[in-house]
């Protein structure tokens, strides 16, 4: 009976835990970057086409990720007052939408331009929602912009938005692409076109989430997920997927359809199987809510929490997973180098889990193991220990060996067992039962510990040791010559040729036998990367380090797949002709290697993140052909990463290339290459003059990446930039003295009862007493108006102009300037001179002059900005207390006390 209960209570305590180990391998497929670390809270991504990625969290920031590091786009330019909701990248600049405007970016000139919506007039709008804000899209490099209810289309030849359809729905409801244009109001999905909107079907429950790939949509309900073919007009077929609808995000990629809701991310398969893949509170990737889920053209996973961003590459639909324990011990030899048996708490078992050896055989204490066709050796502190495999019976051995503690066993091709204790080498002919020590006199340098055994297939055993690398061949003991920094040798495989690929701490180094001092250096590591063992197969050579999975094709193209982990315990084995295996702790990744290496044939791009000067602002991401004006001898920087992001590259070669003169052909002598491994290049030194910098990623087939450099004379730009210094300081100084003479002013008449009210300084029928108000009131002297008759005659006309359209919410100075007959431009220039200040401030000085002159009189604060032209109380708020120093039910309470006690008075 005890022993039934406790059946029970194990079941019962490791039943709930096999749906976690059941999602761990779609979990541990997202991988996290370091340019990403802490950043979380994503609420949309727009990628670059030559590479990069604009990322906007739920705060309104933007930053630019280049593949290895994040740089903030508020260094590079101020961002507008609105707050950012959505972005998308099209026509070679980054689009931004608030709830008011767009605006265009454009990173190679650092330039800003808004672009007002067109509105689509008596039209019945969406009601506005906290879900159903403006939602930017790119489809084939067209940009939509969709917000309650309207969507519009940038023309590019106008460089405007016109309206192509208005009605009643969600931007997040929504779904564009090539082909399909669709909409969801509750529970019924619409298309529209060109000739019209056409309702395509109705669901049992409201819609929820939209996503689509070419002629497939899956539409998630409140109670359940759709599979739907569509046509040019009409929905084909209707597949239920799953009866557990609810997701809030749909997407398609890699690895088939991804859906979030409040419970977490999970993946569906085609027979409506939901895998759950994160859940709040995890460990592993910490949040609360999934923010942002996205699909690449590449068919890469991004998601976000509110506190970590993971992406999922679209090369993982090659790799599966498996949750099992690391063993404890992996057979050598030449036999075991493509399928080596592993000891395990069970016993002894191949890499596909079979049990090979019959019995049971206690190898617990086991600190090497080797194995043929035949034989099962394995050694411990006691001795060592010999199975025949066919009958499972022990293999009688001599005292000596037997009693022997050896540190590491091997198999050659001949079947002879190779053992080393400490420095020292022995053989052993099972057949003949012959054993043989070399001692320490196979040493042909200073060696150190063994570390290992290898046969390569072509009558050599290699020899590692802590100091260096020994060849035995025809009963002969020679050096390999490498250099200190190449030791120890940690990994080795030999491939097809006969060459020698060699994984130590610096990298993956090639050695030729047959060629004296061949050594030559295939990938080098990063300062925290670390190699831990390297195989091959058809497809090529493979060597894993705790950052990367390194391929090197059969023609010595060298790629990188991003495949990170924190393990101790690492072995890899290519057990197929296109199989890679690898274990990294508890977990076992099988590689279909030929898949993976088709994948990988697209090289890389060259992303460059940002350049800078003398700590000046950012350049965020020029692209190819980006003009740079840099000072002379002083140094720049220039950031760079590679895209996409799992096609990890280390190091890159540069080259800076004068041209004869601006806008002539290059110099017939090149610059030489030059490599680092830094992920910022630094030019130092560099006389006036126009240059060309070539970036190339080295041995990849990769395009170079080309960036135009103009360097400026020293005396100039310096003498420029103590110009716009100083002119700069003399505005900030203006405007900290202005703001405390308003506030003083603004502390005095509320305190001084006898003083003058606001009214009389705001009153309209005194043109006089107007002009002296805005004097009052901390306005420019050069407000006033110019005494000659044909300026008083303009600005009369001026000032009617405003006073029929100042309190519109959507006052635009265009407007203004159509409404007098004039161009924007000659519109700022005449208001400067005639007033002082731009169009845009007397508004907003006219603006707040009412709204004061209405506070004064008691009314709410709310009411006053809507009369005053401005949609948001909290932005009016924030312009009248920068404006008058206090804010606005501070001045109310102030003005009505001071009335309150002229009455008393």
């Amino acid at each position: 009976m005890k022993r039934q209960c406790l059946c029970l209570l194990w079941l019962v305590l490791v039943f709930p835990c096999l749906p976690l180990q059941a999602h761990d391998a779609l979990q541990t497929s997202f991988q996290s970057y370091g340019g990403l670390n802490g950043v979380g809270n994503v609420k949309d991504v727009a990628v670059q086409a030559s590479g990069g990625m604009w990322l906007l969290d739920n705060q309104g920031q933007i930053d630019f990720f280049d593949g290895h590091q994040r740089h903030p786009l508020r260094d590079a330019l101020t961002l507008p007052d609105e707050k950012i909701l959505t972005i998308a990248y099209a026509h070679q600049a980054l689009w931004m939408a608030g709830k008011e405007q767009v605006y265009r970016f454009q990173p190679s000139t650092n330039q800003l331009t808004s672009y007002p919506l067109p509105k689509s007039g008596p039209t019945p709008r969406a009601p506005v929602s906290s879900s159903g804000g403006p939602r930017l899209a790119t489809v084939n490099n067209t940009l939509w912009h969709i917000q309650d209810g309207q969507l519009s289309i940038y023309r590019a030849k106008d460089g405007a938005f016109d309206i192509w359809r208005a009605g009643r729905w969600r931007a997040d409801r929504v779904w564009l692409t090539e082909e399909h244009r669709l909409f969801a109001v509750g529970k019924t999905l619409y298309q529209f076109d060109e000739q019209g909107v056409r309702q395509l079907t109705r669901f049992s429950s409201p819609i929820t989430a939209i996503t689509g790939k070419q002629d497939r949509a899956w539409v998630s309900t409140q109670n359940a997920v759709y599979l739907l073919a569509l046509s040019s007009h009409q929905v084909k077929a209707r597949h239920l997927l799953n009866t557990r609808g609810g997701y809030q995000r749909l997407t398609m990629g890699s690895g088939g359809l991804w859906a979030a809701n409040e419970n977490g991310l999970f993946r569906l398969s085609l027979d409506g199987v939901a895998t759950p893949v994160w859940a709040p509170d995890d460990r592993a990737i910490p949040g609360q809510s999934v923010t942002f889920l996205w699909a690449d053209f590449e068919g890469g996973i991004w998601f976000s929490t509110d506190r970590a961003t993971r992406y999922r590459a679209p090369g993982q639909r090659w790799i599966t997973h498996q949750h099992r324990v690391f063993p404890k011990l992996f057979t050598q030899g030449f036999m075991a180098a493509n399928n080596p048996w592993a000891y395990d708490t069970n016993g002894w078992r191949d890499l596909s889990g079979t049990r090979p050896l019959q019995g049971q055989w206690d190898a617990t204490d086991a600190i090497s193991a080797t194995r043929d066709d035949k034989h099962l050796w394995w050694s411990s502190v006691s001795g060592i220990t010999g199975v025949d495999i066919q009958t499972g019976n022990t293999i009688p051995l001599p005292a000596r060996l037997a009693q022997l503690p050896a540190e590491h066993l091997y198999i050659d091709a001949e079947g002879v067992l190779w053992l080393s204790v400490n420095n020292q080498v022995m053989r052993y002919w099972p057949d003949t039962q012959t054993l043989v020590s070399y001692g320490t006199r196979w040493q042909t340098h200073e060696a150190g510990k063994v570390l290992g055994f290898y046969d390569d297939g072509y009558g050599n055993v290699w020899i590692r040791d802590q100091n260096g690398l020994t060849r035995y061949r025809d009963g002969r003991f020679q050096p390999v010559p490498l250099t200190e920094a190449l030791l120890p040798v940690l990994s080795m495989y030999s491939d097809e040729r006969g060459r020698l690929w060699l994984a130590s701490a610096q990298g993956v180094y090639q050695y030729d036998p047959s060629v004296p001092d061949a050594v030559s250096a295939a990938y080098l590591s990063m300062s925290d990367e670390q190699f831990q063992c390297v195989t091959g197969n058809r497809d090529g050579v493979w060597a894993y380090s705790n950052q990367a999975l390194v391929h090197i094709a059969p023609r010595g193209f060298v790629r990188t797949f991003r495949l990170p982990s924190d393990a101790s315990d690492i072995a890899c084995y290519a057990n197929q002709p296109h199989r890679l295996t690898l274990l990294a702790g508890d977990n076992t990744y099988q590689i279909d290697t030929d898949q993976l290496a088709f994948s990988l044939r697209k090289p890389p791009n060259v992303v460059v993140g940002a350049v800078w000067q003398q700590n000046k602002r950012w350049r965020i991401g020029p692209r190819q052909q980006t003009a740079v004006t840099l000072l002379e001898r002083s140094p720049a920087h220039l950031a760079w990463g590679s895209w996409p992001p799992e096609r990890q590259v280390t190091r890159v070669h540069y080259q800076l290339v004068p041209y004869q003169q601006s806008g002539q052909p290059m110099v017939d002598k090149l610059a030489a290459w030059q490599q680092t491994g830094n992920d910022t290049i630094s030019l130092a030194n560099m006389v006036g003059g126009h240059y060309q910098l070539r970036i190339a990623i080295p041995r990849d087939g990769a395009s170079h990446t080309v960036l135009d450099l103009s360097v400026s004379l020293p005396m100039l730009p310096h003498f420029i930039n103590g110009i716009v210094l100083a002119g700069f300081a003399s505005l900030v100084l203006a405007a900290v003295l202005l703001a405390l003479r308003q506030r003083r002013m603004s502390i005095a008449d509320a305190a001084t009862a006898n003083a003058p009210t606001f009214a009389s300084m705001v009153a309209k029928t005194n043109p006089a007493t107007r002009r002296g108000a805005a004097n009052d009131i901390g306005y420019p002297p050069s407000f006033g108006l110019a005494h000659n008759n044909e300026a008083q005659q303009w600005a009369a006309k001026f000032e009617q102009a405003v006073a029929v359209r100042y309190k519109e919410p959507d006052f635009s100075t265009a407007d203004l300037a159509n409404a007098l007959a004039m161009s924007e431009r000659n519109l700022q220039r005449k208001c400067r001179q005639l007033f002082g200040v731009t169009v845009t401030a007397y508004v907003t000085q006219k603006r707040l002059s009412d709204a004061a002159a209405l506070l004064q009189h008691g009314n709410a604060v709310a009411d006053v900005a809507e009369i005053c032209g401005y949609r948001d109380p909290a932005y009016f708020s924030q312009r009248f207390k920068s404006y008058y120093g206090v804010s606005p039910s501070h001045y109310r309470q102030a003005r009505t006390e001071v009335t309150m006690a002229d009455m008393l008075d």
